[in-house]
């Protein structure tokens, strides 16, 4: 049974990267229809069922999309589908939220340094009104997980007119795997006044002109974070090598 769940999952996997090719192939593009069941299953010489498999699952990613009574359609790229299911999709593992947290770093620290020079009064009144909400908030004593809703707004703020929309994406997407660990109450920041104080400093970077110090500000206010990330990291495989020693 275990032999044949695997040659049915192989072939299931294959049909669907297949149909993937062929969607590149034929130049399909967001919004044009897809063949039927029937072409697909004769184009790639499979069965319609693996065929019909193939395409819920590609479904499930948000690569296609079902119009009742019309047919299916190739769907535009966009990282929806990915933020509705990331809480489930990834199982809250700590390691994607290093990775993820180490990329967003580098493109920030990127960013804002490129960009200096570019933040506007108006822009620099949002990132203040924005960080009055973060101090209200923490002296109001709100809960840490409305505190990142308004930590997201900023750091969305400070890239938002720069029209790069995967870095815009990459922060929504660490929001909420932040949001569900400290929901979980599997991650918590440890000083709030230093945690919104930095964010200050990042504006007080930015009115100066100086990306050295915006880099150090936006790199400290992480360090937390990625330190907690590591040190659990590396309990996990202190764990694994103590459990593996005494087999």
């Amino acid at each position: 049974m275990q032999l044949e769940s695997l040659k049915k999952d192989n072939l299931s996997n294959l049909v669907k990267e297949n149909l993937k090719l062929y969607f590149t192939k034929n130049n399909l593009k967001g919004g044009d229809p897809i063949p039927s069941e029937a072409e697909l299953a004769t184009s790639l010489g499979v069965s319609r069922t693996s065929v019909r498999e193939a395409l819920k699952s590609l479904e499930s990613l948000g690569i296609i999309e079902v119009r009742p009574g019309i047919g299916r359609f190739l769907k535009k790229f966009n990282f929806d589908s990915i933020l509705e299911n990331l809480t489930y999709s990834i199982e809250m593992d700590v390691r994607d939220f290093r990775d993820i947290l180490e990329v967003r770093i580098a493109l920030e620290s990127a960013f804002i340094s490129d960009n200096i020079d570019r933040y506007s009064a108006e822009q620099l009144k949002e990132l203040e009104d924005i960080l009055a909400a973060m101090e209200k908030l923490n002296s109001d004593g709100g809960s840490e997980s409305s505190m990142i809703q308004i930590h997201t707004l900023f750091h969305l703020a400070l890239y938002r007119d720069f029209g790069n929309q995967l870095l815009l994406n990459l922060i929504k997407i660490f929001s909420t795997v932040q949001r569900s660990l400290t929901v979980m109450n599997r991650y918590h920041t440890t000083d709030m006044k230093e945690f919104i104080d930095l964010h200050r400093l990042i504006i007080e970077a930015i009115r100066a002109r100086d990306p050295k110090l915006a880099q150090r500000a936006l790199i400290e206010h992480f360090k937390e974070a990625l330190a907690w990330s590591e040190n659990l990291l590396e309990r996990d495989q202190q764990n694994k090598d103590d459990n593996f020693e005494h087999r």
